[in-house]
């Protein structure tokens, strides 16, 4: 996979152009061949054709030469010199020429043509062309995609053709796609009133958007209906060669050629209109010159005009080898007109009056109409005169005519119309009257003999296609193929015969549809109308559809038939599948309203003439029924229990239903909200007592609406009039871990969204596993409180439970809270409350026990309870037994109730645990003992938190395990200073060492290279397990590791061998085979856990406090002070930039990032509200509120492809990209960017490829490049991410951002390879950069790369580039600020003090120097000491006094002068 998509990345054509496909080398050996046999077969027809035009069979042959071969022989391509050529050549054309030439169909050529003939199931194409010639196209070269076939083009359409492969029989395979016809075709190219092909590919409100099947431009028509996949024939309106785009219509206008440049080889492609002037009239028609070209063509003598100068012309073809041109000025072909026959195919004729004929061995004729159309179109005169009666013209080739009839200009024989030319438009006439039977001979209910002509897949069936003669062909469904429908229809072999009999004949569209089910090919009635039906008749169909009450029954010829529920005599409906065959019998029958009624039970005698009487009185008892009223109550009969809906039987045949949640309940103990429903208790056949509450329609049938409950309410009306109502609903979804975990459904079209904190629980933990504690449809009782986007409620189980629900929502400090977590983030996660209230809660207020990797214990989307502790811009909360118990706040902890004495025994027991203490602010003492959170690591030491508002930095420390927990002492107080000793950490193995066979507990503390790097607990060694000596893979391949392992995962392994790294360390070669382990193992090594290593770590630091001989190395630091710092010095910087660019520059970055926070807080907003639907018609009904949101198409697609599988997924992109609106640039790359996500996760490279090629030609290709950079980041596809960068930096030159991601690469490489990329090195790559980049972005990329050194490690590279970079530019203090940050990071105080004197000594502006002189201050305030301080104040008391004599003794000159 990987070389593939290298080697598609590597060629730039490939990027944007249709996949190749791959194919053996013997197959392409063989394409070579039958290549050259081609090109030796044109030259030969060209020689002949040269030979055919230069003679006159009309007249005597002339002792001249004929045209040479390199006129009409030569093969190639059409250079751009076209005026030229037929300069050089057109006057020896003219003088050799003497009749017209045949119209050539070789590979390559291009054809205007007409659909004639549409396949079954839009399988193919029939394309007609001049002089009867056809050619086909299949499903692939008609369409851009599946949704497109045959039958979304229209018989007699005219489509631009290119052939693509010549078949026996002289037939020809064409291709319509637009990547084929318009080849290399570039903008510059293009003229108005051109004829172009292309797809319709996505349209708004505005109109269309059309694929050219080139990436140089893309058009544009103000047309919405058009069919997005299929190919049209547009004419060129307006050319926009800035933007590469052209407006389009479909008026037919001329070619406006403007100058001599504008010439090109596209000008002679068929369709395009052209004012021509007569050269030559030769055999069989004439010789023209196009005006403003220069160019000559052909005209058929049946499509000439008398005008000799200045008519319009139509190219309809175009072979650019031979460099033939035909052309039609008929005024059919001019308007495009779609031609309408007079006469229909197998239509008779008394016969021909011949009126021309054509050279080709044709002619064109009248025909004489029929006896009985005679009297009708002639007048008696007419027939008095014994002149024919002529009919339309048609033409008769002279193949047609019999051996026996002599050509004369008057044939009385009987004709009959053959075949219907649509690009001629004409019909041709054949004298063999018998050879064309009509489908209307064929009978309903014939058993023939078929035999199978090709196999036709669906995505949910298949049919096949069988000829039951020499004339006719069949389809058979799959669902005929069995008497009861099977899983797996047996499969037919083309050329087999199968014995059929015929279903149903459609004479309009010509369709016979045929069965093979064994009980229909018996001697059964067959019947083509009611007419042939009895009551009480004994039929045999096959079900098609089943409703709610009752099923459809389908029979020969179309007839359809219903059997009631009530009908099936005790068999339940369930069992009836849908094709099966049925035996029925004729219950009720009336032809005038075409209603038949069955059923399974034998009607006898009786019954069928009291049957009959009742049809006679179906008007009078319709008179009589009686109408039911709003509120009446009735009695009814339950026929049918689906879905939560009670189906039921009235009086006068009226049919009704009930919502489960209509009934009533009672208290019911055992389950968790208290209710049962009567529903439970009903059964098919029970007889209730309802009333009406109103009136509805279901599948087009009057159903009416019922409720079993005494004091039901209008819910359509009083729901919205009054969202206070407690009603009964029934449980319609369950899903724990969303936002609204219950949905309840209360009528047929109301959905009732409950929120976790709605439901009234006795302990939270519930919530996080319903699916457990209640079943979908369960009933409820629901009270409405709000009536907006969503109808939300509260459960309840009694009335006065209602009021404890109720809060004020705007002081929720210091409440216990039930949350819902939305996100994890760097140490602490963020909840959801009530009322869309959020909050945060550190890692350190999670639990009270401190563990490993506590976060994976708090999943998203779980539920609990947590007290509001403090606010600051955001709310705190705590999950911590400590603030949850009430007595123990209200006593301890509350900011205004709390006890002092009861405070201070409680922070006695707790001793090591100062989070409690931080929080009610009381001071920590020195050699104090304190717990915490490692939350990262940086080259001065370890960062931990004491609480959520408090962290360390541990000097001297480093550890690879973020979010464990670990144990320091307090040194000092000034800043709150402590330190950890790293021996206390060790394992006390003794003078023992790990061996090979030795037993150890690892930690997974890293996944890379495919290889997963171990911690072994205890002790300082690292080891690495292999892919070979892994367990449980089962046939993984590619990232085997991120599969089967997580980062801060514990696992026992055997040491089986060691090695050395590269910095001479021993790393321990692993296994975790549990077959190895057992034989193996030799010694079992107690190493512990982390956890019982804080536990026990308490001792050894009280050692420590009594010592005392620990040195301030440990700085505490409030959360949001480097914040402060960094605004502060950007805001210093901004104002004391000399180079106007590079400040407009910032401000437009500021701009546009408070334009995406803004947008990603409207992103997450309306996330957290799509976050709660459950179903595909719930995101239907969303998306129809917002339908230019990316985010609610983005979770819809992640809903889909979880539910219903990847290529839904797709389908939902590429509706939502036709949706959104293309002035939402961001919308429509986020869903690029998701639809590169979805391919690379699911798909497979080629579709990667695909999709990313469409994506740059659709948006913004330069985002695009860097998200699939950082998506091949990510994975740590490293050779990817330097081929993919290496192609963006080719496309965009001029880019600053495209070189930045290149070098970004070039360093990973050589990151992971410990080497430079041989094939790019960095200083080729930088002495590129600097010759494609402006000036003022030199700078800003040479940066970008000094700062790369300085991450990997390349401290000495990194210093000489900023160094070269402040040569030229001493007065940038942007980048004096970025060299210092760098330095103060990765550098020792001396070296970062000797930078701060460069600065300050290159730049003269106060602004500069007081921003200077105060970073430096700060940085001597953390990392210095009192003496360095002072010296950086004195030195600033320095400058300013400096500064100011200067600026006096200015003042002085100044005066003086």
């Amino acid at each position: 996979m990987k070389k593939k998509v290298i080697d598609a990345l590597k060629d730039d054509k490939y990027m944007f152009n249709p996949a190749p496909t791959y194919k053996n080398e013997k197959g392409t050996e063989d394409k070579l061949k039958k290549k050259k046999q081609r090109e030796k077969k044109q030259l030969q027809r060209r020689a002949q054709l040269a030979e055919y035009i230069s003679s006159d069979d009309d007249g005597p042959q002339k002792q001249q030469p004929i045209l040479d071969q390199d006129d009409y022989g030569a093969l190639g391509d059409l250079d751009q010199d076209i005026l030229g050529y037929f300069q050089m050549k057109s006057q020896k054309i003219l003088n050799m020429t003497q009749k017209i030439p045949d119209q050539i169909f070789d590979i390559g050529s291009l054809h205007l043509g007409c659909v004639s003939q549409i396949g079954p199931n839009g399988a193919y194409l029939i394309i007609n062309f001049t002089r009867n010639k056809k050619g086909f196209v299949d499903q692939h070269n008609l369409r851009d995609r599946k949704s497109v076939n045959g039958g979304d083009y229209k018989v007699g359409e005219y489509v631009m053709t290119k052939v693509i492969e010549e078949h026996k029989n002289n037939k020809v395979q064409l291709s319509l796609h637009p990547n084929v016809i318009n080849d290399q075709l570039s903008v510059n190219q293009i003229v108005v009133g051109m004829q172009i092909s292309g797809i319709a590919q996505t349209w708004n409100e505005f109109g269309t958007t059309i694929n050219f099947g080139t990436e140089q431009f893309s058009g544009f028509i103000n047309e919405q209906k058009l069919k997005c996949g299929r190919v049209y024939l547009f004419n060129i309106k307006e050319i926009n060669l800035k933007e590469k785009i052209v407006i389009c219509d479909f008026e037919q206008r001329e070619v406006q050629l403007q100058n001599k440049k504008q010439i090109s080889k596209y000008l002679l492609t068929p369709g395009n209109i052209w004012k021509c002037n007569i050269a030559k009239s030769i055999t069989g028609g004439q010789i023209v010159k196009l005006n403003k070209f220069g160019v000559l063509g052909y005209i058929f003598q049946d499509y000439q005009v008398e005008q000799e100068k200045n008519f319009q012309c139509r190219i309809i073809g175009f072979d650019e080898p031979s460099r033939q041109i035909y052309l039609s000025s008929k005024q059919e072909h001019i308007d495009n007109t779609i031609y309408i026959p007079p006469y229909e195919v197998g239509q008779q004729y008394q016969g021909v009056v011949i009126n021309q004929q054509l050279y080709s061995g044709a002619y064109l004729f009248n025909a004489i109409l029929n006896d009985d159309e005679l009297s009708t179109k002639k007048s008696k005169k007419a027939k008095k005169g014994q002149q024919p009666n002529l009919g339309p013209i048609c033409m008769l080739n002279k193949t047609q005519i019999p051996a026996d009839q002599e050509i004369i200009d008057h044939i009385q024989r009987i004709c009959i119309i053959k075949e219907i030319n649509y690009f001629d438009h004409i019909g041709f006439v054949s004298f063999e009257v018998n050879s064309q039977p009509k489908i209307s001979d064929l009978k309903v209910g014939a058993i023939v003999k078929g035999v199978v002509k090709q196999v036709l897949l669906k995505e949910d069936s298949y049919s096949v296609l069988l000829k039951i003669n020499d004339n006719f062909n069949a389809i058979l469904p799959s669902i005929q193929m069995s008497d009861y429908p099977l899983t797996n229809p047996p499969k037919f072999r083309v050329g087999s015969k199968i014995r059929v009999r015929i279903l149903q004949i459609d004479e309009q569209h010509n369709n016979i549809i045929v069965t093979m089910k064994p009980t229909l090919l018996t001697d059964i009635k067959v019947f083509k109308t009611l007419d042939d039906i009895n009551v009480g008749d004994t039929l045999y169909g096959f079900t098609i559809k089943k409703l709610e009450n009752g099923i459809l029954v389908k029979f020969f010829q179309n007839i359809v038939g219903f059997l009631s529920n009530f009908s099936l005599d005790g068999q339940n409906p369930d069992d009836i599948k849908d094709g099966q065959i049925i035996k029925v019998y004729v219950k009720y029958l009336n032809q005038s309203e075409n209603k038949l009624l069955l059923s399974l039970k034998k009607i006898d005698p009786k019954q069928k003439q009291v049957n009959e009487g009742q049809t006679q009185n179906v008007p009078l008892i319709k008179q009589v029924k009686t109408k039911l009223n709003l509120g009446e109550k009735v009695q009814c009969i339950v026929s049918a229990i689906k879905n939560n809906v009670v189906y039921v039987n009235l009086k006068d045949g009226k049919f009704g239903r009930i919502h489960k949640a209509f009934f009533e309940c009672y208290r019911n103990e055992d389950r968790l909200f208290k209710l049962q429903s009567e529903f439970e208790n009903l059964n098919v056949g029970s007889q209730i007592t309802a009333q009406i509450l109103g009136e509805n329609k279901e599948n087009n049938k009057q159903i009416f609406d019922l409720t079993c409950l005494s004091d039901h309410i209008e819910l359509e009306k009083d729901v919205q009039k009054d969202s206070n109502k407690i009603v009964y609903g029934i449980i319609k979804h369950i899903k724990s871990d969303s936002k609204s975990p219950l949905v309840v459904q209360i009528y047929y079209n109301y959905n009732v969204f409950i929120d976790g904190w709605d439901i009234n629980v006795e302990q939270p933990d519930i919530l996080n596993n319903l699916e457990s504690q209640i079943q979908q449809g369960h009933p409820v009782k629901v009270k409405l409180y709000e009536f907006d986007k969503q109808l939300k409620g509260i459960i309840i189980t009694e009335d006065d439970q209602v009021k404890q629900q109720q809060q004020n929502i705007n002081d929720i400090l210091y409440t216990k809270q039930i949350y819902r977590i939305l996100s994890h983030h760097d140490s602490y996660i963020r909840v959801q409350l009530k009322n869309r209230q959020f909050a945060s809660i550190d890692i350190t207020e999670l639990q009270e026990l401190w563990e490993l990797n506590l976060f994976e214990q708090f999943p998203v989307g779980r539920w609990g309870v947590c007290r509001i502790i403090a606010k600051d811009k955001v709310y705190w909360a705590s999950a911590r037994e400590t603030f949850l118990n009430d007595k123990l706040w209200n006593k301890c902890l509350h900011p205004v109730k709390s006890n002092t004495i009861s405070y201070q025994k409680m922070i006695l027991s707790l001793k090591y645990d100062v989070r409690t203490q931080l929080y009610k602010k009381t001071p920590l003492a020195v050699g104090q003992v304190a717990m915490g959170y490692v939350t990262g690591s940086t080259y001065n030491g370890t960062f931990v938190k004491l609480n959520y508002e408090t962290t360390c930095l541990i000097r001297g420390f480093k550890t690879d395990i973020k979010y464990r927990p670990i144990v320091l002492m307090i040194t000092q107080l000034n800043k709150l200073q402590g330190t950890v000793d790293l021996n206390l950490l060790k394992y006390k193995l003794e003078d023992k060492q790990l061996r090979i066979g030795d037993i150890v507990q690892g930690l997974v503390v890293n996944i890379r290279n495919e290889k997963a790097a171990i911690k072994i607990l205890g002790t300082l060694q690292q080891g690495e397990l292999d892919k070979k000596d892994a367990e449980g893979l089962e046939g993984e391949d590619g990232w085997w590791a991120n599969k089967l392992f997580k980062i801060g995962q514990q696992i026992q392994c055997l040491v089986i061998g060691q090695r050395q790294n590269k910095n001479n360390q021993t790393v321990l070669r692993l296994s975790n085979l549990q077959e190895l382990i057992k034989t193996e193992g030799k010694r079992q090594i107690e190493l512990g856990d982390i956890q019982q290593d804080v536990i026990e770590l308490h001792e050894s630091f009280e050692e420590m406090v009594k010592q005392h001989q620990i040195k301030n190395n440990v700085i505490v630091e409030q959360q949001n002070q480097n914040k402060e710092i960094e605004e502060e010095i950007g805001q210093e910087v901004n104002e004391g930039e000399d180079n106007e660019d590079e400040q407009e520059d910032v401000e437009e970055e500021e701009d546009h990032k408070d334009q995406e926070i803004e947008e990603e807080n409207d992103q997450e907003e309306i996330r957290e509200e799509v976050q709660n639907l459950e179903s595909r018609a719930e995101y239907e009904k969303k998306i129809l509120t917002n339908p230019n949101s990316s985010v609610i198409w983005i979770e819809f697609v992640a809903y889909a492809a979880e539910n219903e599988g990847i290529e839904s997924a797709r389908n939902i992109i590429e509706r939502a990209l036709r949706v959104i609106n293309f002035s939402n640039e961001l919308e429509r790359l986020n869903l690029w960017t998701a639809y590169l996500n979805l391919e690379f996760n699911f798909g497979s490279e080629d579709n990667l490829i695909s999709v990313f090629k469409r994506g740059c030609q659709n948006c913004d290709g330069k985002k695009l490049h860097i998200k699939l950079i950082n998506i091949y980041r990510k994975a740590e596809k490293v050779d990817l991410t330097v081929e993919l960068s290496r192609s963006f930096v080719q496309k965009y030159k001029q880019s600053c951002k495209s070189w930045m991601e290149f070098l970004q690469s070039l360093m990973e490489w050589q990151k992971v390879h410990d080497d430079e990329n041989p094939q790019y090195s960095f200083k080729d790559t930088l002495n590129r950069a600097m010759q494609c980049l402006k000036k003022t972005k030199q700078v800003k990329f040479l940066a970008f790369y000094g700062r790369l050194q300085f991450q990997n490690n390349q401290i000495e590279e990194g210093k000489t580039t900023y160094e070269t970079i402040l040569d030229k530019n001493s007065t940038r203090t942007d980048i004096w600020s970025q060299y210092l940050d760098l330095v103060i990071k990765y550098c020792q105080p001396d070296v970062v003090r000797s930078i701060f004197q460069k600065a300050i000594h290159n730049n003269k502006k106060p602004r500069k120097i007081k921003f200077l002189f105060k970073k430096q201050l700060e940085y001597e305030n953390q990392y210095g000491d009192s003496a360095t301080i002072q010296k950086v104040k004195e030195q600033a008391e320095q400058w300013v006094s400096q500064f100011m004599q200067r600026d006096a003794q200015q003042e002085d000159e100044e005066d003086s002068d």
